[in-house]
């Protein structure tokens, strides 16, 4: 993960200043992000994988006339 990000967002020399409030904040979203994102599998994974196991089964439905 750490990898992904270092080649997404590479350092560059910045002369900005974040404060400790501001880095708290970021860290504070991020894992909120994280955490939700797990609930959400957690509530709605059962049907994210019958919506996958449905889009990519090998059966094909036959049309009837």
């Amino acid at each position: 993960m750490i990898l992904v990000l270092l080649i997404l967002f590479p350092f560059s020399y910045t002369h900005a200043y974040l404060d400790p409030g501001t880095g708290s904040y970021i860290i504070q979203v991020l894992i909120g992000l994280v955490f939700g994102a797990g609930y959400a599998l957690k509530v709605y994974g059962h049907r994210i994988v019958k919506f996958f196991s449905n889009l990519f089964s090998k059966k094909k439905k036959s049309k009837s006339k």
